[in-house]
């Protein structure tokens, strides 16, 4: 695949113009370069945003299509506002001149001019109704106060446009926000992206002839209650072995969308002379699950292998060329758990939901078969998340450890390619840690500008490998401010939190999906002054168990109410919370070989062995996040204004070197690949 030339995206950007007018939009649905997207901005077609990211320069260009004859503003925000927000306003005056400023927003009426004018302006025209603008800068411009540095972070396009140009004289009000990540590698075909213009509404094709979607459609009324973790059997739709490249899930309307907090696909694994058709009843309509290991009437228990994850906000998810994930790779029935989380705060009455999740299948096998592993804290059943009332930047760990990896992983280790990170309302900031040996390797994934409302399956830019031996930590920074005064627990409910992360890697394991923590030294269970707790089914919540002065009072009342919140008890909870030690569960997922939640409670549960007896070695592997060790630091992007020109100067010659390496791809470095789109 090559690379577009800087050059060449301009003129790309000038014939979207003519788009409006004409085009069917075929140019945009077969677009197969990672680093080039697309978005239509507003239903009507009258915003048309491009962008095009050069990770060899560090710097991006933006061209933006706006019906008007008037000005044109567009700004990067954190939070979707104008306050502190990076803008930058232009167009076309009436005598043809083009006019443009980088500005940036204070909460007054307008946004003030930067005194550091850090956006080029590449291209200005203006035909018949329509305006375009070409614009660009350095990821990082130096400008802390006044820009907003592009790094891995969420960020929010703010944009609008007047009709007039001397419109912005009086006011700058925003007509609409769009969050992305400007700076991922997108792998979704344009013919199933709602972001593409025309998408919306139509008819979608298939990415490819030789592609076909297993749906796992439902209908279900839910009742009035905060929270319902409900699971159902889906069969796959063929016998012979095929792989998923990936997945999308369609909600006929918002209001259904609304409230789907998650959905979690896993691949059921019957005992062996067992049919499975006597074991997963599709034809019922499922029940609530909250525990998927323990042994229940759905038999959940023997579908613990995780294969696919939406959350609220995500987009569809797809695998980069060389990588599929199998179905029915046993060459027999093949049967799926899917658990929907569906969210319902105000507890109203007769919710019927509807949605389709679906899995885009090929009979074409690819180069390497992929697997997905659960990363993080114990939650529920586990102290662990506490987090104190009107508390800011909070952080929580869980832990993979190095007991676990040495398990989990193949000598030659495995390759992770996608990531992604999820917590529940209260979280502000996610990062994926990676140690080896004494030093931190750089972030797996962050973002610490998390929003719960867009959660997202993210590809890396380049790979990584992962060893036998590797710590992984991830971290979660929680803000309590806005819950009224209560503390945070680890709970199933959207008011409640979760620090959970989930990788994509190759080459898929047979035994291990899942690793996750919590701390259980005696000192930290001490300090929260709980021992033990259980979920209680009616109450829907977890319950005080020991010691028995505080038995059957719920850990969020005992959290808000029992604790004394004073600065001490603050500093030496976060404390102990992030350095105690941790212990890690990282169980076998073969059905002859599935211990139950409580079994994983208990400390030293006994490990199976290869012939199905046990072994009396500790299941849960120690480890503490690392205090001595070089702590990883993202190198500086940062590029004044001044410097540029070396850079734009060997543009040609820069992308002519990327068309050589596969994806076109000029990150370099660990050993990345480069992605299409399938």
């Amino acid at each position: 695949m090559e690379q577009i030339n800087p050059r060449t995206f301009l003129a790309v950007g000038v014939l979207l113009l003519f788009f409006f007018q004409w085009a069917s939009c075929g140019d945009y649905l077969s677009e197969d370069n990672p680093y080039r997207h697309i978005a239509q901005l507003d239903e009507q077609g009258n915003y048309l945003l491009e962008w095009f990211v050069d990770l060899e320069a560090s710097r991006i260009t933006f061209n933006v299509t706006v019906a008007t004859t008037g000005y044109i503003g567009f700004g990067l925000s954190r939070r979707g506002e104008v306050e502190g927000a990076d803008i930058v306003i232009g167009g076309v005056d009436r005598n043809g001149r083009s006019y443009f400023t980088d500005r940036f927003g204070t909460g007054r009426r307008l946004p003030e001019v930067d005194a550091s004018q850090d956006w080029t302006l590449n291209d200005a025209w203006e035909r018949g109704s329509r305006t375009f603008l070409s614009f660009s800068r350095p990821f990082d411009t130096c400008d802390s106060e006044q820009d907003v540095a592009i790094t891995d972070d969420l960020l929010q396009v703010i944009w609008t446009y007047g009709q007039r140009d001397d419109e912005i004289q009086t006011r700058f009000q925003i007509r609409g926000i769009m969050p992305v990540y400007l700076l991922d590698p997108d792998l979704v075909p344009r013919s199933l992206d709602d972001r593409v213009p025309n998408n919306s509404g139509r008819s979608r094709p298939l990415p490819n002839s030789s592609t076909r979607i297993f749906d796992m459609s439902t209908t279900r009324e839910i009742p009035a209650q905060d929270t319902v973790y409900w699971c159902s059997f889906h069969k796959a739709p063929t016998t012979s072995k095929h792989h998923i490249i990936g997945f999308n899930t369609v909600f006929p309307t918002e209001r259904d969308e609304t409230h789907v907090h998650h959905l979690l696909l896993y691949r059921c694994h019957p005992p062996p002379g067992v049919d499975p058709a006597t074991l997963f009843d599709t034809r019922s309509d499922g029940g609530e699950c909250y525990f998927i290991r323990d042994p229940n009437p759905l038999n959940t228990q023997y579908c613990t292998e995780d294969v696919h994850l939406y959350a609220v906000g995500g987009r569809p998810t797809f695998f980069p060329e060389h990588v599929g994930m199998p179905l029915s790779a046993s060459g027999g029935p093949e049967y799926y758990l899917l658990q929907t989380h569906y969210d319902n705060p105000d507890s109203l009455p007769d919710l019927r939901i509807s949605f389709s999740l679906q899995a885009y299948y090929t009979p074409n096998i690819r180069e390497n078969e992929a697997g997905m592993i659960t990363l993080g804290t114990i939650t529920p059943g586990s102290t662990t998340i506490i987090v104190p009332p009107d508390t800011q930047d909070h952080t929580i760990m869980g832990h993979c450890a190095p007991g676990c990896t040495d398990q989990m992983f193949p000598q030659e280790g495995i390759t992770v390619f996608a990531s992604f990170l999820h917590t529940h309302i209260a979280g502000r900031a996610a990062r994926y840690h990676h140690f080896r040996g004494n030093r931190e390797l750089p972030w797996i994934l962050t973002d610490d500008n998390y929003d719960f409302n867009y959660q997202q399956y993210r590809v890396l830019r380049e790979e990584r490998q992962l060893l036998q031996g590797d710590l992984l930590v991830n971290s979660c920074t929680y803000d309590t401010t806005p819950r009224n005064g209560s503390a945070v627990i680890g709970g199933f409910s959207t008011r409640e939190e979760m620090c959970t992360a989930f990788l994509w890697y190759y080459t898929r394991s047979q035994t291990h999906a899942f690793c996750r923590s919590e701390l259980k030294t005696d000192e930290y269970l001490n300090l929260v002054g709980v021992r033990t707790t259980r979920w209680d089914p009616n109450r829907r919540a977890m319950v005080i168990t020991s010691p028995a002065r505080y038995r059957g009072i719920s850990m969020v009342d005992y959290a808000t109410d029992y604790i004394d919140w004073n600065p001490q008890m603050r500093e030496e909870i976060q404390r102990r919370q992030i350095f105690d030690p941790q212990a890690s569960q990282c169980p076998r997922y073969t059905p002859d070989a599935v211990p139950t939640e409580g079994q994983l409670q208990e400390e030293g549960a006994p490990f199976p062995s290869r012939n199905r007896g046990t072994v009396s070695q500790p299941q849960q592997p120690m480890s503490s996040f690392p205090a001595n060790v070089r702590r990883y630091e993202p190198p500086s992007q940062c590029t004044r204004r001044g410097s540029i020109s070396g850079s734009e100067g060997q543009a040609s010659q820069r992308q002519s070197s990327q068309s050589q390496t596969r994806g076109g791809r000029g990150g370099g470095g660990r050993g990345g690949r480069g992605w299409s789109r399938n």
